[in-house]
């Protein structure tokens, strides 16, 4: 056998899967901007377009107004965190800005109004995979959901705030750091079920397998 050693870019280009965050853990990310979406229902969010390992991807909430202008804690008090941990102090406003940024594939620029406090902000985030039905098409839908933030150096916004030893609370968080969310009746089979489908090239938007309806046991009330 003849072989000969080829050193063009192409043959010594190391290997790499996608380094997109795709699984609960609590990852090192640096969050490009802070934006605040709207929903068609006129519900307010917060969307991060944020960096790991040198690839973009945008993580969608928390959601910090209801479609009545009402806030939603959860959301809003995750968001305070993350000022916190930006560096602001009590009574601090968030700056808002239109900027216009490139994202996408295709790098397609538009107006964002970013949360200028958050740009460029290196943090460590947990983030916990989440599976559910989209109630608008009865299928399987994923989402990357937040269920924490700390400094890039392990440190929580009440570790910030109190002066206590860093990385307590992120020890403890580390125990829940790859849990899955399964919401609407949905179980780990049918998840896997899905995914198996996709990667055979099926269907990707499979239908979440049908629930058998329970059959009442009776009244208490006889």
């Amino acid at each position: 056998m003849n072989f000969k050693i080829n050193t063009s870019a192409e043959a010594v280009k190391e290997a790499s899967g996608s380094s997109y965050i795709a699984k609960s853990g609590i990852y090192d990310v640096t969050i490009n901007f802070a934006s605040i979406g709207t929903a068609s229902t006129g519900a307010k969010s917060v969307n991060f377009n944020i960096t790991n390992n040198g690839n973009e991807q945008t993580i969608y909430g928390p959601y910090i107004e209801n479609k009545d202008g009402d806030p939603l804690e959860i959301g809003l008090k995750l968001i305070n965190k993350l000022g916190i941990i930006a560096g602001l102090g009590e009574g601090d406003e968030l700056e808002v800005e239109t900027e216009e940024h490139a994202v996408g594939k295709d790098k397609k620029v538009q107006d964002f109004e970013v949360i200028t406090n958050f740009s460029d902000l290196d943090v460590k985030m947990r983030l916990q995979e989440e599976y559910s039905i989209n109630p608008k098409t009865d299928q399987i839908r994923k989402a990357m959901v937040i269920r924490g933030v700390y400094t890039a150096e392990g440190a929580s916004a009440e570790e910030l705030i109190n002066e206590t030893e860093v990385g307590v609370q992120l020890e403890k968080d580390q125990k829940y750091a790859q849990n899955i969310t399964y919401k609407n009746d949905l179980t780990a089979d049918d998840v896997a079920a899905w995914k198996a489908s996709k990667a055979e090239g099926g269907d990707s938007k499979k239908p979440a397998p049908k629930k058998a309806a329970k059959k009442p046991a009776g009244s208490l009330f006889k």
